[in-house]
């Protein structure tokens, strides 16, 4: 019919969403604005066509009524208080200057039964539609929420899922990093547990370095009456740092003075430091209290730097002063050893000694005494595993062509010199060791080191001593008379 308006979409239907939120219908005193603004609307337009069209006469004759389709549309599309309101809008309008007369012969309760008649359809139909609708947008309404708790619920388990997975990362990371450490300080641990002062100082910043993670740190050795820089980790061309400090320095004063464990957290550590570093600890023996050095941390990250760091760096600073003062008293007891613990030949220090023993007794019975000189020829075109192995292979071939008699000493510090004392053997007979020797040495090298060659020098002892002997000797200084 002209005039009538289009059924507006149900806004009051909460548009289901992740968030479960609705977005709330305007209102005039409780009735959606639309719903008002539509029935306004189509009588409005009803009025004016009534008017120009029917006379006026409010549509009365004609059935179906107009106004059903309003009252229909807005029962069904917004609810019962709206299809009310629509139904006894149309009903005031029905009735209002459009009553027929009442005929002849009608009596009183008909004529009001038939004035009557459509706006009571139209609010029963208002409120049966009404109802349905209503019903209909509760369970809609209730669907919608569970459908947004869902959603919600969806969206915190993958929240949480998330979570859970990140958390998991991490872990798998820490675990990792912890793992890497663990190994990073077995192997530090192997370095710094070892015989040899300089490797102790090599490992402490292995240690160093997986323990506390600094990116800048160095190894001081106290040698010569001050702290000199033995080793350094991280150290860039423009750092200026010092590499050494004497004793009239706060901070040797302070740390090899006072053995205090500096750090820059203090005020009054952090001038004695000067912006030499963070954290700055004296190597000590923690049996004796002798200092051999100093551990200095220049630079690390913020949140590394804390109350239990500061402690473990002072614990660490014992432990390689423990094993250095270790390594010192080996290196001490291996220089007055006899037999070296490598090759098992005579020490080099116990040379010297047995050469003018049997110097003396070869002067003295009358037998002739020889040495044989053996090297590796050019040990550093080797690798250092390869000088390992070609000076036990060596070591193992002196030992096997030696005689009974023969007395054979390790020389330098490569463990690739030798040095044999031949007894009862003129110079002359020398070559049939050589050879042996020769022999024996290429027997025991492996395949791929079968090139290596050594060399061999022989000496006559007893001629270069008889020399030494009969060399005049010089006149006695003559005193000035009186």
């Amino acid at each position: 019919m002209q005039g009538s308006a289009p059924p507006a979409p149900a806004a009051a239907e909460p548009a289901p969403s992740g968030v479960a939120e609705s977005i709330a219908p305007s209102t005039w005193f409780g009735l959606r604005r639309s719903a008002v603004m539509e029935l306004l609307l189509f009588l409005g337009g009803g009025g004016i066509a009534d008017n120009k069209t029917f006379g006026n006469t409010g549509y009365w004759d004609i059935a179906p009524h107009p106004y059903w389709l309003i009252v229909l549309l807005i029962s069904i599309q917004y609810g019962t208080s709206e299809g009310l309101i629509a139904a006894l809008a149309c009903s005031a309008v029905l009735l209002f200057g459009h009553l027929p007369e009442q005929a002849f012969g009608e009596d009183l309760y008909g004529y009001l039964l038939d004035i009557a008649r459509r706006p009571l359809m139209w609010l029963v139909s208002a409120v049966v539609l009404g109802e349905l609708r209503v019903r209909q947008i509760r369970e809609r309404t209730r669907l919608s929420n569970e459908l947004a708790a869902s959603r919600r619920r969806a969206q915190s388990i993958a929240e949480a899922y998330e979570r859970l997975d990140e958390v998991k990362r991490e872990l798998e990371v820490r675990v990792a990093g912890q793992l890497r450490t663990v190994v990073s300080m077995y192997e530090a641990a192997k370095a710094v547990e070892t015989m040899e002062p300089a490797r102790v100082v090599m490992g402490a910043l292995d240690n160093l370095r997986a323990i506390m993670n600094p990116e800048k740190c160095s190894m001081f050795v106290l040698r010569e009456g001050e702290l000199q820089a033995g080793i350094q980790n991280g150290w860039g061309r423009k750092d200026r740092y010092k590499r050494r400090f004497a004793p009239d320095s706060s901070l040797y004063a302070e740390v090899v003075g006072r053995r205090r464990v500096l750090c820059v957290i203090d005020p009054e550590d952090e001038q004695l430091l000067a912006g030499q570093g963070v954290l700055a600890g004296a190597v000590t023996n923690p049996d004796t209290g002798e200092v051999y050095g100093m551990l200095k941390i220049e630079d690390m990250g913020f949140l590394d730097l804390n109350l239990s760091s500061i402690e473990l760096f002072r614990v660490l600073c014992e432990w390689v002063g423990a094993f250095y003062a270790n390594a010192v008293q080996y290196r001490e007891g291996q220089s007055n050893r006899a037999i070296d613990s490598a090759s098992q030949l005579y020490a080099a220090n116990f040379y010297p000694r047995q050469r003018a023993l049997l110097v003396a007794l070869a002067r003295r019975v009358k037998f002739p005494l020889c040495a044989l000189h053996v090297q590796i020829d050019d040990p550093y075109a080797l690798s250092r595993d390869q000088r390992t192995t070609v000076a036990a292979s060596l070591a193992q071939s002196v030992l096997a062509a030696l005689r009974n008699t023969d007395l054979a000493f390790q020389q330098g510090k490569s463990g690739g010199e030798f040095t044999v004392l031949l007894g009862n053997t003129p110079l002359e007979n020398t070559g049939l060791v050589v050879e042996r020797l020769h022999q024996a040495f290429q027997a025991a090298l492996p395949e791929e080191l079968a090139a290596t060659k050594i060399s061999i020098t022989a000496e006559d002892l007893m001629v270069k001593q008889e020399q030494s002997s009969t060399a005049p000797s010089p006149s006695p200084p003559r005193s000035a008379g009186t």
